[in-house]
């Protein structure tokens, strides 16, 4: 997809990103954080960040509909997700515990959802100001340039981004690829990151366990247009993404290259499928 429409709302995407990276790295490390009912943690940084993203997309686009990651954004008189064409998905900052503690990995993520499918997509991080970008049915960019997923040669390892979750199916999968050799594991801390670098070729794969549509759908998106694959951990489509449901629900997700993806959709399923020792 290459319109002007789409064109337009890839330049407010990045120059979105791109601000919210100039009021995050002064405050990194050095910001009161909380905790949200679901146990994740929150920053007036985060409500900064998406509240400026908001009124700036608001004012652009009045009749396109918004799901943000941060409560209050919810108050706020917009069009329906169902009820707009285009909705926009934003994460303001992905990696908030990295970004409390110091730790230099955190993301700004926004996708823009036609009907549910991602026809626009942003991953930027702050500290390295690496920009990670998709149109649909034009490819996907790291700073400006095309990227594609890596099927990595038979002799070197397969790196995997892997959550921090401790559920079940999180510990029953990690166990399992941790115990397959030629399988490294990496965790940035941001879902959204683990997906640009699928897409960039940085990883090989990564699966995702408590994450939201705000995680996930750009990195849908980077992934797909990198020749990648992006589908639930058993194999199921997660495309289009349901608009009527509840935003804070979890879409375990896992996306890779095409090969290295059959590859995991087995071992998940061997993994699940056998017993495993209490506790």
């Amino acid at each position: 997809m290459r319109n002007h429409l789409a064109e337009e709302m890839l330049n407010l995407a990045v120059q979105l990103a791109k601000e919210a990276a100039e009021l995050s790295l002064p405050r990194m490390g050095r910001t009161a954080s909380r905790r949200k009912p679901d146990q994740s943690v929150v920053t007036e940084t985060d409500d900064l960040i998406q509240s400026r993203m908001v009124d700036q997309v608001t004012r652009r686009y009045p009749e396109h509909a918004i799901i943000a990651e941060e409560t209050h954004a919810k108050s706020i008189e917009l069009p329906l997700p169902t009820a707009a064409q285009y909705c926009w998905v934003i994460d303001p900052l992905d990696g908030t515990r990295n970004f409390v503690a110091g730790f230099p990995c955190f993301a700004t993520s926004i996708a823009v959802l036609d009907r549910g499918q991602p026809i626009v997509a942003v991953v930027f991080e702050h500290n390295l100001g690496h920009l990670y970008s998709a149109t649909a049915g034009a490819g996907a960019q790291f700073q400006g340039r095309p990227i594609q997923v890596r099927e990595p040669p038979g002799s070197r390892d397969i790196l995997l981004g892997v959550p921090s979750s401790k559920d079940s199916l999180t510990q029953c999968v990690t166990r399992s690829w941790h115990a397959t050799n030629g399988f490294v594991l990496r965790n940035m801390g941001s879902a959204a990151m683990h997906l640009a670098m699928v897409a960039s070729g940085a990883l090989s794969g990564a699966f995702c366990k408590r994450c939201k549509i705000w995680d996930i759908a750009a990195g849908a998106l980077l992934v797909i247009e990198a020749g990648g694959r992006f589908s639930d951990p058993f194999g199921a489509s997660r495309l289009p993404f349901r608009l009527d449901a509840e935003p804070d629900e979890d879409l375990p997700t896992l996306a890779a290259a095409p090969v290295v993806h059959g590859q995991l959709l087995d071992s998940i399923k061997s993994a699940t499928e056998q017993p495993h020792e209490p506790g």
